[in-house]
């Protein structure tokens, strides 16, 4: 079931505050917005351990098969793994990152999506690096979401063939999602 961000009760001048009221106003937000008890805003971060082959000119969803953390657990390493899906409404702080393994030909691009559908703002391209060495970009941008949509980041590159994603610890595609308000 999908959490709601807590709220904070008003009093009129006069009246007491419980211990009842404070803890389901006052304390519920300081735990959410502080992580208190496994609770707090809800972040995810993925990333690629895996290579991806992305086919040329192309936007593809990137897979994320590795999660460092998933308050809310809206992303699966099993089931559509390219998506974070909300389940706190509210604005959110997302960072997309596409890797891809050397290659000197065409561009490299990044796009965060919800839904499906591009985010504006949120595409960045670069040119390639070299045939030798991987190369990242990296996109941001904050988008208003409702429980159940879901966030992506996709990769374009234009080396005029398939290429690889680069998986390697440094150098890998991943995602960050930060709940920022309702």
């Amino acid at each position: 079931m999908p959490r709601t961000v807590p709220v904070i009760a008003s009093e009129s001048p006069g009246n007491f505050l419980t211990g009842a009221l404070w803890n389901a106003n006052v304390k519920a937000m300081g735990d959410f917005l502080l992580g208190a008890s496994g609770n707090g805003v809800p972040r995810f971060r993925g990333y690629q351990t895996s290579v991806q082959s992305l086919s040329d000119n192309t936007w593809t969803s990137l897979t994320l098969d590795t999660e460092a953390f998933d308050s809310d657990n809206g992303h699966s390493t099993s089931t559509n793994t390219s998506r974070y899906t909300v389940q706190v409404a509210g604005t959110y702080s997302v960072l997309g990152i596409a890797a891809f393994a050397g290659n000197a030909t065409g561009n490299r691009a990044a796009r965060i999506t919800v839904n499906g559908t591009a985010v504006p703002g949120g595409f960045v391209k670069t040119l390639a690096a070299t045939v030798t060495h991987s190369s990242a970009v990296a996109t941001g941008a904050q988008v208003v979401c409702a429980v159940g949509d879901y966030i992506e980041t996709q990769g374009l590159q234009t080396s005029g063939a398939g290429l690889n994603t680069s998986a390697a610890t440094d150098v890998a595609c991943a995602m960050g999602v930060w709940w920022i308000s309702g």
